[in-house]
Protein backbone atom coordinates (compact mmCIF):
# COMPACT_ATOMS: atom_id res chain seq x y z
CA UNK A 1 0.00 0.00 0.00
CA UNK A 2 2.54 2.13 0.57
CA UNK A 3 5.05 4.39 -1.70
CA UNK A 4 7.25 6.26 -0.02
CA UNK A 5 8.20 10.01 -1.07
CA UNK A 6 11.68 11.60 -2.01
CA UNK A 7 13.80 13.77 -4.03
CA UNK A 8 14.84 16.62 -2.34
CA UNK A 9 14.61 20.13 -3.63
CA UNK A 10 17.29 21.68 -5.00
CA UNK A 11 17.77 25.33 -4.55
CA UNK A 12 19.28 26.28 -8.57
CA UNK A 13 18.52 29.81 -9.26
CA UNK A 14 19.13 29.43 -12.91
CA UNK A 15 15.93 27.44 -13.72
CA UNK A 16 14.12 28.31 -16.47
CA UNK A 17 11.05 30.43 -15.23
CA UNK A 18 7.28 30.46 -16.43
CA UNK A 19 6.73 32.01 -19.48
CA UNK A 20 3.76 33.77 -18.01
CA UNK A 21 2.26 33.13 -15.02
CA UNK A 22 -1.78 39.55 0.82
CA UNK A 23 -3.35 39.61 3.36
CA UNK A 24 -6.56 41.09 3.08
CA UNK A 25 -7.92 37.76 3.65
CA UNK A 26 -6.70 34.84 5.59
CA UNK A 27 -5.53 32.01 3.25
CA UNK A 28 -7.29 28.97 3.55
CA UNK A 29 -7.54 26.57 6.47
CA UNK A 30 -5.17 23.42 6.42
CA UNK A 31 -7.09 20.37 6.54
CA UNK A 32 -6.26 18.81 9.22
CA UNK A 33 -7.14 14.71 9.67
CA UNK A 34 -7.24 13.79 13.33
CA UNK A 35 -6.62 15.08 17.00
CA UNK A 36 -3.25 16.19 17.99
CA UNK A 37 -2.20 17.11 14.12
CA UNK A 38 -1.76 13.80 13.02
CA UNK A 39 -1.73 14.47 9.40
CA UNK A 40 -2.66 17.66 7.01
CA UNK A 41 -2.99 18.77 3.22
CA UNK A 42 -2.26 22.43 3.19
CA UNK A 43 -3.75 24.21 0.63
CA UNK A 44 -1.21 26.73 -0.50
CA UNK A 45 1.48 24.59 -0.46
CA UNK A 46 0.07 21.12 -1.99
CA UNK A 47 1.88 19.49 0.31
CA UNK A 48 0.35 16.19 1.93
CA UNK A 49 1.78 16.21 5.89
CA UNK A 50 1.49 13.22 8.65
CA UNK A 51 3.59 13.05 11.55
CA UNK A 52 6.66 11.21 12.51
CA UNK A 53 4.76 8.10 13.89
CA UNK A 54 2.21 7.77 10.87
CA UNK A 55 4.68 7.84 8.56
CA UNK A 56 7.13 5.12 10.08
CA UNK A 57 3.78 3.17 10.36
CA UNK A 58 2.48 3.93 6.67
CA UNK A 59 6.08 2.99 5.08
CA UNK A 60 5.86 -0.21 7.33
CA UNK A 61 3.05 -1.29 5.14
CA UNK A 62 4.73 -2.64 1.90
CA UNK A 63 2.56 -2.13 -1.24
CA UNK A 64 0.20 -4.86 -2.44
CA UNK A 65 -2.82 -6.63 -0.55
CA UNK A 66 -2.51 -7.08 3.17
CA UNK A 67 -4.81 -9.35 5.25
CA UNK A 68 -6.26 -7.42 8.13
CA UNK A 69 -4.14 -9.91 10.67
CA UNK A 70 -1.25 -8.73 9.13
CA UNK A 71 -1.73 -5.22 9.83
CA UNK A 72 -1.40 -3.92 13.74
CA UNK A 73 -4.14 -1.75 14.76
CA UNK A 74 -1.73 1.28 15.21
CA UNK A 75 -0.56 0.59 11.41
CA UNK A 76 -4.31 0.60 10.61
CA UNK A 77 -5.20 3.38 12.04
CA UNK A 78 -2.50 5.46 10.40
CA UNK A 79 -3.36 3.93 7.10
CA UNK A 80 -6.61 5.87 7.86
CA UNK A 81 -5.45 9.17 8.57
CA UNK A 82 -3.00 8.71 5.42
CA UNK A 83 -6.29 7.78 3.22
CA UNK A 84 -7.77 10.95 4.95
CA UNK A 85 -5.23 13.27 4.21
CA UNK A 86 -5.19 11.42 0.49
CA UNK A 87 -8.79 12.20 0.23
CA UNK A 88 -7.94 15.93 0.51
CA UNK A 89 -5.34 15.79 -2.21
CA UNK A 90 -8.06 14.18 -4.37
CA UNK A 91 -10.61 16.83 -3.44
CA UNK A 92 -8.07 19.78 -4.06
CA UNK A 93 -6.53 18.14 -7.97
CA UNK A 94 -9.90 15.81 -8.61
CA UNK A 95 -12.66 17.81 -7.71
CA UNK A 96 -13.90 21.09 -10.06
CA UNK A 97 -14.39 23.07 -7.08
CA UNK A 98 -10.94 21.61 -5.92
CA UNK A 99 -9.31 22.57 -9.29
CA UNK A 100 -10.93 26.43 -9.10
CA UNK A 101 -9.41 26.43 -5.60
CA UNK A 102 -6.61 25.49 -5.93
CA UNK A 103 -5.62 27.26 -9.35
CA UNK A 104 -7.44 30.49 -8.44
CA UNK A 105 -4.39 31.13 -6.07
CA UNK A 106 -1.92 30.80 -9.27
CA UNK A 107 -4.10 33.03 -11.08
CA UNK A 108 -3.64 36.19 -8.81
CA UNK A 109 -0.21 35.85 -10.44
CA UNK A 110 -0.82 34.95 -14.33
CA UNK A 111 -4.34 37.22 -14.68
CA UNK A 112 -2.69 40.78 -14.31
CA UNK A 113 1.07 39.90 -15.38
CA UNK A 114 0.77 42.47 -17.98
CA UNK A 115 -0.48 44.79 -15.72
CA UNK A 116 2.10 44.54 -13.12
CA UNK A 117 4.54 44.71 -15.49
CA UNK A 118 2.98 48.12 -17.05
CA UNK A 119 3.25 49.05 -13.46
CA UNK A 120 6.28 48.57 -12.61
CA UNK A 121 7.76 50.46 -16.00
CA UNK A 122 6.10 53.46 -14.67
CA UNK A 123 6.25 53.63 -11.42
CA UNK A 124 8.58 51.23 -9.87
CA UNK A 125 7.68 48.78 -6.86
CA UNK A 126 5.15 50.06 -4.57
CA UNK A 127 4.02 47.28 -1.64
CA UNK A 128 1.24 47.17 -1.25
CA UNK A 129 0.15 47.76 -4.59
CA UNK A 130 -3.25 48.16 -3.38
CA UNK A 131 -2.46 50.70 -0.92
CA UNK A 132 -0.25 52.60 -3.45
CA UNK A 133 -3.41 52.97 -5.68
CA UNK A 134 -6.33 53.35 -2.92
CA UNK A 135 -3.95 56.46 -1.34
CA UNK A 136 -3.67 58.08 -5.08
CA UNK A 137 -7.46 57.09 -5.59
CA UNK A 138 -8.02 58.98 -1.64
CA UNK A 139 -5.56 61.84 -2.43
CA UNK A 140 -6.76 62.96 -5.84
CA UNK A 141 -2.86 62.42 -7.04
CA UNK A 142 -2.46 63.47 -10.60
CA UNK A 143 -0.96 59.91 -12.06
CA UNK A 144 -1.34 58.26 -16.12
CA UNK A 145 -4.96 56.51 -15.56
CA UNK A 146 -3.68 54.10 -17.92
CA UNK A 147 -1.22 52.98 -14.80
CA UNK A 148 -3.89 53.58 -12.15
CA UNK A 149 -6.29 50.74 -14.50
CA UNK A 150 -3.98 48.78 -14.84
CA UNK A 151 -2.93 48.70 -10.90
CA UNK A 152 -6.39 48.72 -10.00
CA UNK A 153 -6.94 45.63 -12.57
CA UNK A 154 -4.17 43.63 -10.73
CA UNK A 155 -5.72 44.56 -7.27
CA UNK A 156 -9.73 44.09 -7.95
CA UNK A 157 -8.64 40.69 -9.79
CA UNK A 158 -6.50 39.58 -6.67
CA UNK A 159 -9.37 40.53 -3.80
CA UNK A 160 -11.92 39.07 -6.01
CA UNK A 161 -9.36 35.63 -5.49
CA UNK A 162 -9.55 36.38 -1.78
CA UNK A 163 -12.89 37.19 -1.39
CA UNK A 164 -14.34 34.43 -3.66
CA UNK A 165 -11.89 32.01 -1.41
CA UNK A 166 -13.46 33.48 2.18
CA UNK A 167 -17.05 32.93 0.35
CA UNK A 168 -16.46 29.72 -0.99
CA UNK A 169 -14.56 27.87 2.28
CA UNK A 170 -16.65 29.29 4.98
CA UNK A 171 -19.82 31.33 3.97
CA UNK A 172 -21.42 31.11 7.79
CA UNK A 173 -18.00 33.75 8.48
CA UNK A 174 -17.96 35.83 5.50
CA UNK A 175 -19.28 39.14 7.01
CA UNK A 176 -15.92 40.75 6.43
CA UNK A 177 -16.49 39.92 2.78
CA UNK A 178 -19.88 40.86 1.92
CA UNK A 179 -19.43 44.71 4.26
CA UNK A 180 -15.42 44.91 1.95
CA UNK A 181 -15.31 48.17 0.02
CA UNK A 182 -13.75 46.31 -3.05
CA UNK A 183 -16.89 43.61 -2.49
CA UNK A 184 -18.94 43.67 -5.40
CA UNK A 185 -21.31 40.38 -5.69
CA UNK A 186 -21.09 36.89 -4.86
CA UNK A 187 -22.07 36.44 -8.70
CA UNK A 188 -18.81 38.92 -9.81
CA UNK A 189 -16.78 36.64 -7.56
CA UNK A 190 -17.35 33.62 -9.20
CA UNK A 191 -17.74 35.36 -12.45
CA UNK A 192 -14.17 36.65 -12.08
CA UNK A 193 -12.44 33.41 -10.95
CA UNK A 194 -13.98 31.30 -13.50
CA UNK A 195 -12.83 33.21 -16.10
CA UNK A 196 -9.67 33.42 -14.71
CA UNK A 197 -9.40 29.64 -14.45
CA UNK A 198 -10.61 29.54 -17.80
CA UNK A 199 -7.97 31.73 -19.21
CA UNK A 200 -5.25 30.00 -17.76
CA UNK A 201 -6.76 26.58 -19.37
CA UNK A 202 -7.27 28.12 -22.42
CA UNK A 203 -3.59 29.56 -22.22
CA UNK A 204 -1.85 25.93 -21.69
CA UNK A 205 -3.85 23.69 -23.89
CA UNK A 206 -7.01 25.28 -25.75
CA UNK A 207 -6.33 29.04 -26.88
CA UNK A 208 -9.28 28.88 -29.55
CA UNK A 209 -11.85 27.29 -26.85
CA UNK A 210 -12.80 24.15 -29.21
CA UNK A 211 -13.50 22.76 -26.04
CA UNK A 212 -13.09 24.85 -23.11
CA UNK A 213 -15.92 26.88 -22.19
CA UNK A 214 -15.71 30.06 -24.02
CA UNK A 215 -15.47 32.63 -21.12
CA UNK A 216 -14.99 35.66 -22.83
CA UNK A 217 -18.66 35.58 -24.09
CA UNK A 218 -20.44 35.74 -21.09
CA UNK A 219 -19.16 39.39 -20.48
CA UNK A 220 -22.51 40.52 -21.86
CA UNK A 221 -25.06 37.92 -19.97
CA UNK A 222 -23.41 38.95 -16.82
CA UNK A 223 -23.50 42.52 -17.53
CA UNK A 224 -27.31 42.61 -18.21
CA UNK A 225 -27.79 40.73 -15.26
CA UNK A 226 -26.20 43.36 -13.34
CA UNK A 227 -27.98 46.03 -15.14
CA UNK A 228 -31.07 44.40 -14.44
CA UNK A 229 -30.22 44.39 -10.41
CA UNK A 230 -30.78 40.37 -10.64
CA UNK A 231 -29.90 39.32 -7.28
CA UNK A 232 -26.42 38.18 -6.55
CA UNK A 233 -24.94 39.68 -9.52
CA UNK A 234 -25.08 43.56 -8.65
CA UNK A 235 -23.22 45.88 -6.20
CA UNK A 236 -25.40 45.87 -2.96
CA UNK A 237 -27.30 42.88 -3.53
CA UNK A 238 -28.36 40.59 -1.03
CA UNK A 239 -26.45 37.72 -0.27
CA UNK A 240 -27.79 34.28 1.13
CA UNK A 241 -24.92 32.27 3.00
CA UNK A 242 -25.23 28.91 3.19
CA UNK A 243 -24.46 27.03 6.58
CA UNK A 244 -21.27 25.10 5.61
CA UNK A 245 -19.36 25.86 2.61
CA UNK A 246 -15.92 23.90 0.93
CA UNK A 247 -14.29 23.52 4.45
CA UNK A 248 -16.65 21.79 6.24
CA UNK A 249 -17.84 19.35 3.38
CA UNK A 250 -14.18 18.34 2.80
CA UNK A 251 -13.66 17.59 6.24
CA UNK A 252 -17.09 15.89 6.31
CA UNK A 253 -16.53 13.98 3.35
CA UNK A 254 -13.00 13.00 3.80
CA UNK A 255 -13.53 12.15 8.12
CA UNK A 256 -16.31 9.81 7.41
CA UNK A 257 -14.54 7.99 4.30
CA UNK A 258 -12.09 7.66 7.30
CA UNK A 259 -14.12 6.23 9.44
CA UNK A 260 -15.88 3.77 6.86
CA UNK A 261 -12.47 2.75 6.24
CA UNK A 262 -11.91 2.17 9.99
CA UNK A 263 -15.12 -0.07 10.58
CA UNK A 264 -15.18 -2.12 6.98
CA UNK A 265 -13.44 -5.01 8.65
CA UNK A 266 -15.51 -5.61 11.21
CA UNK A 267 -17.80 -8.07 12.15
CA UNK A 268 -20.46 -5.70 14.33
CA UNK A 269 -19.72 -2.07 13.09
CA UNK A 270 -18.46 0.52 14.98
CA UNK A 271 -20.94 2.60 16.72
CA UNK A 272 -21.43 6.57 16.11
CA UNK A 273 -21.76 7.18 19.57
CA UNK A 274 -18.28 5.48 20.33
CA UNK A 275 -16.85 7.20 17.49
CA UNK A 276 -18.04 10.65 19.16
CA UNK A 277 -16.40 9.29 22.79
CA UNK A 278 -13.20 8.93 20.69
CA UNK A 279 -13.40 12.87 19.35
CA UNK A 280 -14.14 11.63 15.78
CA UNK A 281 -17.19 13.06 15.58
CA UNK A 282 -17.25 16.81 16.73
CA UNK A 283 -16.50 20.13 15.61
CA UNK A 284 -15.90 20.87 12.06
CA UNK A 285 -16.09 17.50 10.91
CA UNK A 286 -19.46 17.18 11.47
CA UNK A 287 -20.42 20.43 10.67
CA UNK A 288 -22.03 19.19 6.94
CA UNK A 289 -23.23 16.08 8.05
CA UNK A 290 -25.24 17.71 11.04
CA UNK A 291 -26.47 20.06 8.59
CA UNK A 292 -27.37 17.49 5.52
CA UNK A 293 -29.23 15.91 8.82
CA UNK A 294 -30.66 18.58 9.66
CA UNK A 295 -31.81 19.82 5.51
CA UNK A 296 -32.83 16.07 5.13
CA UNK A 297 -34.87 15.49 8.12
CA UNK A 298 -32.86 12.84 9.30
CA UNK A 299 -31.72 11.42 12.43
CA UNK A 300 -28.53 10.41 13.34
CA UNK A 301 -27.70 6.71 12.45
CA UNK A 302 -26.73 4.44 15.18
CA UNK A 303 -23.69 2.75 13.35
CA UNK A 304 -20.93 3.85 10.81
CA UNK A 305 -22.44 1.08 8.01
CA UNK A 306 -25.21 3.01 8.07
CA UNK A 307 -26.74 3.83 4.25
CA UNK A 308 -27.16 7.36 5.44
CA UNK A 309 -23.37 7.91 5.92
CA UNK A 310 -22.94 6.68 2.22
CA UNK A 311 -25.94 8.76 0.92
CA UNK A 312 -24.32 11.78 2.65
CA UNK A 313 -20.41 10.98 1.08
CA UNK A 314 -22.29 10.95 -2.24
CA UNK A 315 -23.95 14.33 -2.18
CA UNK A 316 -20.79 15.49 -0.67
CA UNK A 317 -19.44 13.78 -4.22
CA UNK A 318 -22.06 15.77 -6.23
CA UNK A 319 -21.65 19.35 -3.81
CA UNK A 320 -17.69 19.73 -4.68
CA UNK A 321 -17.98 18.93 -8.85
CA UNK A 322 -19.96 21.52 -10.03
CA UNK A 323 -20.15 21.01 -14.04
CA UNK A 324 -21.57 24.43 -15.66
CA UNK A 325 -18.84 26.84 -15.75
CA UNK A 326 -16.34 24.05 -16.21
CA UNK A 327 -16.15 21.88 -17.79
CA UNK A 328 -19.63 22.42 -19.41
CA UNK A 329 -20.32 25.73 -20.32
CA UNK A 330 -23.14 28.09 -18.87
CA UNK A 331 -26.80 27.17 -20.04
CA UNK A 332 -28.73 29.77 -17.47
CA UNK A 333 -26.39 32.95 -16.48
CA UNK A 334 -29.27 33.48 -13.63
CA UNK A 335 -28.36 29.73 -12.07
CA UNK A 336 -24.57 30.11 -12.27
CA UNK A 337 -24.34 30.62 -8.01
CA UNK A 338 -26.91 27.90 -7.75
CA UNK A 339 -24.77 25.69 -10.03
CA UNK A 340 -21.74 26.35 -8.85
CA UNK A 341 -21.32 27.71 -5.24
CA UNK A 342 -20.67 24.18 -3.73
CA UNK A 343 -22.51 25.11 0.06
CA UNK A 344 -25.72 26.20 -2.06
CA UNK A 345 -24.95 22.84 -3.78
CA UNK A 346 -24.96 20.87 -0.97
CA UNK A 347 -27.84 22.42 0.68
CA UNK A 348 -30.38 21.65 -2.15
CA UNK A 349 -29.19 18.23 -2.42
CA UNK A 350 -29.94 17.45 1.32
CA UNK A 351 -32.61 18.76 0.99
CA UNK A 352 -33.99 16.82 -2.02
CA UNK A 353 -33.59 13.90 0.60
CA UNK A 354 -36.78 14.99 3.07
CA UNK A 355 -38.50 14.88 -0.52
CA UNK A 356 -36.78 11.89 -1.70
CA UNK A 357 -36.96 9.79 1.43
CA UNK A 358 -36.55 6.27 0.16
CA UNK A 359 -32.86 7.15 -0.58
CA UNK A 360 -31.56 7.25 2.78
CA UNK A 361 -31.77 3.11 2.83
CA UNK A 362 -30.58 2.77 -1.01
CA UNK A 363 -26.95 2.11 -1.05
CA UNK A 364 -26.16 -1.05 0.44
CA UNK A 365 -23.33 -2.16 -1.22
CA UNK A 366 -21.27 1.39 -2.29
CA UNK A 367 -22.20 -0.34 -6.24
CA UNK A 368 -21.73 1.99 -9.03
CA UNK A 369 -25.24 1.48 -10.12
CA UNK A 370 -26.13 2.49 -6.82
CA UNK A 371 -24.08 5.62 -7.65
CA UNK A 372 -25.32 6.21 -10.68
CA UNK A 373 -28.99 5.71 -10.12
CA UNK A 374 -29.41 7.57 -6.78
CA UNK A 375 -27.20 10.47 -8.13
CA UNK A 376 -29.51 10.59 -11.48
CA UNK A 377 -32.62 11.26 -8.73
CA UNK A 378 -30.65 13.56 -6.72
CA UNK A 379 -29.79 15.80 -9.93
CA UNK A 380 -32.60 15.33 -11.61
CA UNK A 381 -34.55 16.66 -8.57
CA UNK A 382 -32.56 19.41 -8.24
CA UNK A 383 -31.92 20.22 -11.92
CA UNK A 384 -27.79 20.11 -11.86
CA UNK A 385 -26.33 17.63 -14.67
CA UNK A 386 -25.83 14.12 -13.72
CA UNK A 387 -21.81 13.96 -12.91
CA UNK A 388 -21.07 11.30 -15.79
CA UNK A 389 -22.24 14.25 -18.28
CA UNK A 390 -19.65 16.40 -16.96
CA UNK A 391 -16.98 13.30 -16.40
CA UNK A 392 -17.31 12.34 -20.17
CA UNK A 393 -17.15 15.61 -21.47
CA UNK A 394 -13.30 15.73 -20.27
CA UNK A 395 -13.54 12.43 -21.70
CA UNK A 396 -13.79 13.83 -25.19
CA UNK A 397 -11.37 16.46 -24.56
CA UNK A 398 -7.93 14.56 -25.24
CA UNK A 399 -10.02 13.64 -28.70
CA UNK A 400 -10.29 17.44 -29.66
CA UNK A 401 -7.47 19.35 -28.70
CA UNK A 402 -3.82 17.63 -29.60
CA UNK A 403 -2.51 19.68 -27.51
CA UNK A 404 -4.05 18.34 -24.43
CA UNK A 405 -3.12 14.73 -25.97
CA UNK A 406 0.55 16.38 -25.66
CA UNK A 407 -0.46 17.33 -22.00
CA UNK A 408 -1.19 13.61 -20.55
CA UNK A 409 1.84 12.67 -22.56
CA UNK A 410 3.96 15.07 -20.18
CA UNK A 411 1.90 13.67 -17.48
CA UNK A 412 2.97 10.01 -17.75
CA UNK A 413 6.40 11.06 -18.05
CA UNK A 414 6.67 14.08 -15.84
CA UNK A 415 9.06 15.81 -18.52
CA UNK A 416 6.47 19.03 -18.15
CA UNK A 417 6.88 21.68 -20.58
CA UNK A 418 7.90 24.39 -18.51
CA UNK A 419 5.62 27.22 -19.74
CA UNK A 420 2.99 27.29 -17.43
CA UNK A 421 4.04 24.40 -15.44
CA UNK A 422 2.22 24.03 -12.65
CA UNK A 423 -0.93 24.97 -14.40
CA UNK A 424 0.37 22.13 -16.43
CA UNK A 425 0.64 20.13 -13.54
CA UNK A 426 -2.58 20.46 -11.73
CA UNK A 427 -4.56 20.11 -14.97
CA UNK A 428 -3.07 16.90 -16.18
CA UNK A 429 -3.86 15.55 -12.91
CA UNK A 430 -7.09 16.87 -13.01
CA UNK A 431 -7.92 14.97 -16.25
CA UNK A 432 -6.56 11.74 -15.75
CA UNK A 433 -8.08 11.58 -12.03
CA UNK A 434 -11.61 12.56 -14.45
CA UNK A 435 -11.01 9.69 -17.01
CA UNK A 436 -10.56 7.27 -13.59
CA UNK A 437 -13.42 8.40 -11.88
CA UNK A 438 -15.62 7.81 -14.80
CA UNK A 439 -14.40 4.21 -14.75
CA UNK A 440 -14.65 3.84 -11.04
CA UNK A 441 -17.32 6.67 -9.96
CA UNK A 442 -18.06 4.13 -6.35
CA UNK A 443 -14.09 4.05 -5.64
CA UNK A 444 -13.86 7.55 -5.66
CA UNK A 445 -17.03 8.24 -4.03
CA UNK A 446 -16.55 5.40 -1.06
CA UNK A 447 -13.04 4.77 -0.78
CA UNK A 448 -13.25 3.20 2.41
CA UNK A 449 -15.59 0.90 1.86
CA UNK A 450 -13.44 -0.41 -1.37
CA UNK A 451 -10.24 -0.35 0.47
CA UNK A 452 -10.69 -3.07 2.64
CA UNK A 453 -12.62 -6.31 2.87
CA UNK A 454 -13.77 -8.31 -0.14
CA UNK A 455 -14.25 -5.23 -2.46
CA UNK A 456 -10.41 -4.82 -2.44
CA UNK A 457 -8.39 -5.52 -5.74
CA UNK A 458 -5.19 -5.04 -7.38
CA UNK A 459 -7.62 -2.59 -9.72
CA UNK A 460 -8.53 -1.05 -6.94
CA UNK A 461 -4.74 -0.36 -5.18
CA UNK A 462 -3.22 0.28 -8.63
CA UNK A 463 -6.13 3.08 -8.98
CA UNK A 464 -4.81 4.11 -5.56
CA UNK A 465 -1.06 4.66 -6.36
CA UNK A 466 -2.12 6.33 -9.30
CA UNK A 467 -3.42 9.34 -7.99
CA UNK A 468 -1.24 9.59 -4.37
CA UNK A 469 -0.32 13.59 -3.54
CA UNK A 470 2.99 14.53 -5.46
CA UNK A 471 4.12 16.05 -2.56
CA UNK A 472 4.59 15.57 1.18
CA UNK A 473 6.84 15.68 3.82
CA UNK A 474 8.80 13.11 5.58
CA UNK A 475 8.95 11.15 9.37
CA UNK A 476 12.73 11.22 9.26
CA UNK A 477 13.48 15.10 8.27
CA UNK A 478 12.13 18.62 7.51
CA UNK A 479 11.18 19.61 4.46
CA UNK A 480 9.02 18.90 1.42
CA UNK A 481 9.78 16.36 -1.08
CA UNK A 482 8.41 14.34 -4.50
CA UNK A 483 6.72 11.24 -4.46
CA UNK A 484 9.02 8.49 -6.25
CA UNK A 485 6.89 7.10 -9.10
CA UNK A 486 8.17 3.57 -10.35
CA UNK A 487 7.42 4.41 -14.05
CA UNK A 488 8.75 7.75 -14.30
CA UNK A 489 12.81 8.96 -14.03
CA UNK A 490 14.00 10.70 -11.25
CA UNK A 491 14.99 12.78 -13.04
CA UNK A 492 12.21 13.96 -14.40
CA UNK A 493 10.52 14.08 -11.16
CA UNK A 494 13.14 15.75 -9.66
CA UNK A 495 12.93 18.59 -12.18
CA UNK A 496 8.90 18.91 -12.12
CA UNK A 497 9.35 19.08 -8.21
CA UNK A 498 12.13 22.24 -8.49
CA UNK A 499 10.12 24.13 -11.29
CA UNK A 500 6.74 23.37 -9.17
CA UNK A 501 7.91 24.96 -6.32
CA UNK A 502 10.00 28.25 -7.91
CA UNK A 503 6.27 28.96 -9.27
CA UNK A 504 4.71 28.33 -5.60
CA UNK A 505 7.70 30.98 -4.40
CA UNK A 506 6.58 33.67 -7.43
CA UNK A 507 2.48 33.18 -6.58
CA UNK A 508 3.53 33.49 -2.93
CA UNK A 509 5.83 37.35 -3.71
CA UNK A 510 3.08 38.58 -6.28
CA UNK A 511 0.55 37.84 -3.67
CA UNK A 512 2.39 39.74 -1.01
CA UNK A 513 2.80 42.21 -3.63
CA UNK A 514 -0.35 43.00 -4.55
CA UNK A 515 -2.04 42.99 -1.18
CA UNK A 516 0.21 42.97 1.87
CA UNK A 517 1.45 46.17 3.43
CA UNK A 518 5.23 45.93 5.25
CA UNK A 519 8.08 44.55 3.57
CA UNK A 520 8.49 41.10 1.68
CA UNK A 521 8.31 37.97 3.59
CA UNK A 522 10.13 34.77 2.78
CA UNK A 523 8.76 31.87 4.63
CA UNK A 524 10.08 29.21 2.67
CA UNK A 525 11.96 27.47 5.56
CA UNK A 526 9.23 24.60 5.55
CA UNK A 527 10.70 23.39 1.58
CA UNK A 528 13.59 22.61 2.99
CA UNK A 529 16.17 22.81 5.92
CA UNK A 530 19.41 22.29 4.07
CA UNK A 531 20.20 26.17 3.50
CA UNK A 532 20.25 29.15 5.47
CA UNK A 533 17.67 31.93 5.43
CA UNK A 534 19.41 34.37 4.11
CA UNK A 535 20.33 31.44 1.38
CA UNK A 536 15.98 31.57 0.88
CA UNK A 537 15.80 35.06 0.39
CA UNK A 538 18.36 35.71 -1.93
CA UNK A 539 17.20 32.45 -4.04
CA UNK A 540 13.48 33.94 -3.73
CA UNK A 541 14.35 36.97 -4.90
CA UNK A 542 16.20 36.10 -7.96
CA UNK A 543 12.83 34.25 -8.71
CA UNK A 544 11.04 37.45 -8.64
CA UNK A 545 13.94 39.28 -10.19
CA UNK A 546 14.03 37.19 -13.13
CA UNK A 547 10.40 37.47 -14.12
CA UNK A 548 10.26 40.91 -12.99
CA UNK A 549 13.39 42.73 -13.65
CA UNK A 550 13.07 44.68 -10.53
CA UNK A 551 14.44 43.07 -7.13
CA UNK A 552 11.96 42.93 -4.06
CA UNK A 553 14.57 45.33 -2.43
CA UNK A 554 14.49 47.98 -4.28
CA UNK A 555 10.84 48.50 -3.95
CA UNK A 556 8.82 51.26 -2.04
CA UNK A 557 7.40 49.84 1.21
CA UNK A 558 4.45 51.13 2.91
CA UNK A 559 3.71 50.03 6.20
Amino acid sequence: MGNKSSQKLDFNPDLNLLESLANFAEPPPDFNACLNAQGMYETMRFVLRLSPRNHDLVDSLSSGIHTVSEVSPEAFQAYSTYLHETVHWWQHVGSTSGLVLSLCYLAQSHSSLRQLRAVLAEIGGKKSLKRWADDVLVQGKDHNPDVLTAANIAVNNALDVEFYKRYAMVPKKAEEVVNHSHFESVGHCYFIVYGQLLGMLSDTVDPEFAALPNAPKWESIYADLRNRKHVGFYCGSPVYRPRVGLHAIFEGQARFIQLQFLDRPRRQSLTCEYMRSLGFLSGIYVEAFEEFLRLSESDWPSTIDDPLISLFLLICDLAINPTRGFPLDIVNMERFIEDVDVGVRFSLLSSAVRELPHLRQEILSCSRDEYEKVADELTAFCKYDHPFQALRAIADWAGMLPSLRELMEEHRTFEFNETNQPIRVFFSHFVSFSQDRLKRPEFFCWPGAWFVGDRASWEIGEIWLRHLSLFSDRGDKPGVYAREWPTRSPVAVKDMFNRFYVGVVLYDLVRQWILQDGPFLYEFDWLTQDFSQTQIEEWAKSIFERLFGMNPDNFEVFD
